[in-house]
């Protein structure tokens, strides 16, 4: 545990933690509501000034909102156009969306009350929401279902460097499907995606699609997967630029293929986003025939890249 942690279970006892712990949920978010209350309670109009000067979380971005705005419409009417559904999605999610996944540390989230955290990730939400359609037999996913959004997403680590904020956008995809043999479902999943990913660039920003592919851990035959999906882009995508790294199967992160995508165009080529197979609807609905491929691209970098 953290030094204020011990600081603050010796001052008011050792078993603190696990008295919390054992609250129920609803328990706890009454608590934690009182908490609150009784804490702004006796906030001034002045300590919230005060507060919004020195939180890293709260400060309005400085890109062009109009710019920014056009940009998102941008990237949800094309992906509309290409049969992917836009999504408007809550400013929070669930408590444990994406730690719960065993990757990522709920201390990098923002965590805030009524079970719920502010949305970190909108890849995550998004397989929930498909997985809650899939459970609900909302829609036929077996062909393959393709859902994405824009929105700005906060994270609590510290990020250093120019361009670096507590919060940015993101355009995400999530597409969902069931496993058909010989990776049929992988590929008509990653065949769409990166389909979009090249009209876009090409469309928007005068700019060439570049892939790098990496393995990951996840499939019995990594190796083969990797091979079957480097065909697949090659063949729907010929004009892609294609590099494979070596493997990386140390991280878990990803299942079978981890892609970065690059766009090259008049100022070089820059990495802009990534993507790969994940097994997180596997896990939410206990069916290891779902299949789930999600992708980023960062809004923030695409609309400094055009200035």
């Amino acid at each position: 545990m953290s030094n204020p942690i011990n600081r603050i279970i010796s001052q008011l006892g050792d078993d603190l933690l696990q008295k919390l712990k054992g609250l129920s949920p609803s328990d706890f978010n009454s608590l934690m509501l009182e908490v609150y209350r009784t804490r702004t309670d006796a906030l001034r109009p002045s300590d919230v000034l005060r507060s919004y000067a020195s939180s890293r979380f709260s400060k309005p971005s400085e890109l062009d909102p109009v710019a920014y705005h056009q940009l998102e419409a941008d990237l949800l009417g094309l992906a509309r156009q290409q049969d992917i559904e836009p999504v408007l999605l809550s400013p929070v999610a669930p408590l444990g969306n994406c730690s719960i996944y065993g990757t990522v540390d709920q201390n990098k989230i923002v965590s805030a009350s009524r079970g719920t955290e502010v949305l970190a990730d909108s890849t995550n939400m998004m397989a929930t929401i498909a997985a809650d359609r899939i459970k609900q037999g909302i829609g036929n996913h077996d062909e393959g279902a393709h859902l994405c959004s824009t929105h700005r997403v906060v994270r609590a680590q510290h990020f250093n460097g120019p361009g670096s904020f507590a919060h940015f956008g993101i355009y995400g995809m999530v597409s969902v499907g069931k496993a058909k043999g010989s990776y049929q479902c992988e590929a008509n999943l990653l065949g769409k995606q990166l389909g979009y990913y090249q009209a876009l660039f090409r469309s928007r920003f005068r700019a060439e699609l570049s892939i790098v592919l990496e393995q990951r851990s996840g499939y019995a035959d990594g190796a083969g997967f990797l091979t079957r999906m480097a065909a697949i882009i090659k063949e729907q995508l010929p004009d892609a630029s294609i590099t494979i790294q070596e493997p990386n199967v140390a991280n878990s992160y990803y299942q079978g293929i981890n892609f970065k995508l690059f766009m090259t165009n008049q100022h070089g080529k820059t990495e802009i986003g990534d993507g790969g197979f994940v097994d997180w609807t596997q896990s939410m609905l206990g069916n290891q025939k779902e299949r789930c491929l999600i992708s980023g691209i960062g809004l923030d970098r695409l609309l400094i890249m055009e200035l």
